[in-house]
């Protein structure tokens, strides 16, 4: 029986309240102004297929590994889906946290209610298409239909959403 010490179990604790944390901040501060360009999550889903068939591959060739039909589909399957969200989470939050250029662009928007995520404005970006500006970073009458300057700081991997201002 192993004995367990009471450092482990404060490291264990404070590693899972941190993750927790940083998962409600990337949901509630992150994900509303971060948005990934096409090929980076293009590249993040063949580098989670690459990277889930090798661990199936290590866990496969254990002998404790029950080699059923149903095993030997889903198990890839959950795998791949479970990287994914984990490079998507990284790359958000590289995009936020690292520096870029910032540019600013006019174009016309339109008043979106939220139902799940945050109410705002959409408008159409150069190189994204249909972009949605939470409420919280505009800057004047969203009610009505316009035009808007969108402020963005664009990195390799993406763009984060600074404000916008509607005329």
């Amino acid at each position: 029986m192993k004995k367990y010490s009471y450092s482990q179990l404060f490291s264990y604790t404070f590693s899972i309240l941190f993750i927790m944390a940083m998962f409600f901040y990337w949901k509630f501060e992150i994900k509303e102004y971060v948005i990934i360009s096409n090929v980076s999550i293009k590249i993040a889903l063949v580098i989670s297929v690459i990277v889930s068939l090798i661990c199936f591959f290590f866990i496969y060739k254990k002998p404790t590994f029950n080699k059923k039909i149903k095993n030997l589909l889903l198990f890839p399957l959950a795998l791949i889906m479970v990287i994914f969200i984990i490079e998507y989470f990284i790359i958000s939050n590289i995009v936020y946290f690292t520096r870029g250029e910032i540019s600013s662009y006019k174009s016309s928007y339109s008043y979106v209610e939220g139902r799940r995520a945050c109410s705002g404005i959409k408008v159409n970006d150069e190189s994204e298409g249909e972009v949605k500006v939470c409420a919280k970073i505009v800057y004047g009458n969203i009610d009505e239909t316009g035009n808007a300057v969108v402020f963005k700081k664009t990195n390799v991997l993406g763009f984060e959403l600074i404000s916008a201002e509607t005329y």
